[in-house]
């Protein structure tokens, strides 16, 4: 007799396992590196849907229903009007197209194109067990643990074509999918990504360079470059300022600027309300470049601030 219900595991392959992580591990270091709460926040959200709406299993109903578990809301679809239900081939997910879902991070879901099937909707987490399933209402691609088991559930409730059984098992159909371009292209750029946000993340150049002349101070950052003139600066108030007793001019929010624990530079705003230009390595104790009317105040780390700051007003106030 046919059990009133039959419920199917769905774990994940290798590549998934490597892009979730990879993708979870770059999105820990960018919110580290941007130290900005939204960005934090986004990061969450991402990982948080990506995981509710990957396929947990599967359950087929005796009455004729097959449902996609997944945390965020379950998905079922009747198998009323199957024509076939089997392992799928090579030929079926070449030239896959994902129009709409993951592709790896997770699992494989949403809407995808192939060039046999056209559109189909994936619920897959791991591509060596998958099952495809052709219906009058579209077609599914779904990966139970236990394949024969969830063919053989399907068959039991409605008469159906279960198709070429060894079409996806053999070792050439896992093969072609293991080093698909695709899979190892997705990889790929995964690890390049967590690469640049570890470099951004590590970026500790110290204190700029900078070339000072009679008449101009240039500021040489790999970001966010400037050239003060002297004629914009009120130089009798050019003096150091040190960020952990001079409260009011502590940065509190980046707004346009590259930040991560050993170096900023940009666009800030601190604790008084002023938005300035800050370029600061692990130093606290800065110059400030007040402007002499409406300008942007300058804060600059160096080496000697005090000998710099004496140095910018005996040029600029006097340049002969």
């Amino acid at each position: 007799m046919t059990p009133r219900r039959a419920e199917f595991t769905a774990s994940y392959d290798r590549s998934t396992k490597i892009i979730s992580a990879v993708v979870c591990v770059f999105l820990l270091v960018s919110s580290l590196a941007a130290q900005q709460v939204f960005v934090s926040v986004i990061s969450v959200v991402i990982v948080a849907l990506a995981f509710a709406y990957s396929p947990r299993g599967y359950i087929i109903s005796s009455s004729g229903t097959i449902t996609v578990r997944r945390l965020i809301g379950n998905v079922r679809f009747p198998l009323e009007g199957v024509r076939e239900a089997r392992r799928t081939t090579a030929d079926d997910v070449r030239g896959s197209v994902r129009l709409w879902g993951s592709g790896g991070m997770f699992g494989y879901y949403g809407l995808f194109r192939t060039s046999k099937l056209g559109k189909c909707w994936w619920y897959v987490t791991n591509r060596q067990n998958i099952v495809v399933l052709i219906t009058d209402a579209g077609t599914a691609l779904l990966s139970p643990d236990d394949v024969d088991g969830f063919l053989g559930a399907i068959r039991g409730c409605v008469p159906v074509s279960l198709g070429p059984l060894d079409a996806f098992g053999d070792e050439t159909g896992r093969r072609n999918w293991r080093h698909s371009p695709a899979t190892w292209v997705g990889i790929g750029i995964a690890v390049v990504s967590v690469a640049v946000a570890a470099v951004a993340l590590l970026y500790a150049p110290g204190p700029p360079s900078y070339t000072l002349t009679s008449d101009e101070l240039t500021i040489h950052d790999r970001f966010y470059p400037v050239t003060v003139k002297a004629a914009e600066v009120d130089v009798a108030y050019i003096r150091t300022i040190d960020i952990t007793t001079d409260k009011d001019w502590r940065p509190t929010v980046r707004t346009n600027g590259f930040a991560n624990s050993h170096y900023r530079s940009g666009w800030f705003r601190v604790a008084s309300g002023l938005k300035v230009r800050m370029y600061r390595a692990d130093g606290t104790r800065l110059v400030l470049l007040p402007p002499k009317t409406s300008g942007v105040p300058v804060l600059l780390d160096v080496q000697e601030p005090d000998r710099f700051a004496a140095e910018l007003r005996r040029r600029w106030d006097d340049p002969q």
